[in-house]
């Protein structure tokens, strides 16, 4: 009885080892929705897409403004650029002068998607601070002293065709009166500036 026995169980334990039994990893089921490839599909952040009107505008105005004075980014016609403009008539004085920087790096670049609407700021600029202008612009060299003249000059022309003023005339008097307490070096300057606004001015009606 014993040997029976035996056979059986070996005979048992012969099919047991032969069986086509499967790993449980390979019964798990496969979820080909779980890849990479799936996931790889989602648009672009549009904080970081440079024809974003909302290109970096996450972050803060200030660190734009430097990345502008170091040339890492350029003033774009989008958010972020025109908060940065904007901050030239900040009513902080050391945030107002630190804008001027970046201003002047806008302004500069004369060719840029912005140069057609620098000079509106520029204008409100001289009208909102002329002590602080003359000062500024009693450092200008000729070229500085003449883009600055020559981007304001079509926003206080389009002050005198919407009948808000009289004439340019009317407009660097009033910038002059408004300049108080100002040094004859930032006199000299001011003059030097409306002088070549009225001469921008009568060549852009004799050309009309």
């Amino acid at each position: 009885m014993v040997k029976p026995c035996l056979a059986f169980i070996f005979i048992a334990f012969a099919l047991a080892c032969n069986s086509d039994s499967k790993p449980i990893a390979a019964e798990a089921p496969n979820d080909s929705t779980n890849s990479l490839a799936s996931i790889s599909t989602n648009p672009a952040d549009s904080l970081r897409n440079p024809s974003n009107y909302f290109y970096l505008s996450d972050l803060p105005t200030k660190h734009i403004g430097e990345l502008i004075l170091s040339d890492s980014i350029k003033a774009l016609q989008n958010e972020i650029s025109y908060r940065c403009l904007d901050s030239l008539n900040s009513r902080v004085d050391s945030s107002r002068s630190f804008y001027l920087k970046v201003f002047t790096k806008v302004i500069s670049n004369s060719d840029g998607p912005l140069s057609e609407v620098v000079g509106e700021y520029a204008k409100k600029y001289i009208e909102t601070y002329p002590n602080e202008f003359a000062s500024y612009a009693s450092g200008f060299s000729k070229s500085e002293m003449e883009l600055w003249a020559y981007q304001t000059v079509e926003y206080v022309l389009a002050d005198v065709e919407a009948q808000r003023i009289k004439d340019a005339a009317e407009w660097t008097n009033k910038i002059s009166k408004s300049c108080k307490n100002c040094t004859p070096a930032q006199l000299r300057a001011l003059n030097n500036f409306n002088s070549i606004i009225l001469r921008a001015a009568k060549d852009r009606e004799e050309t009309d």
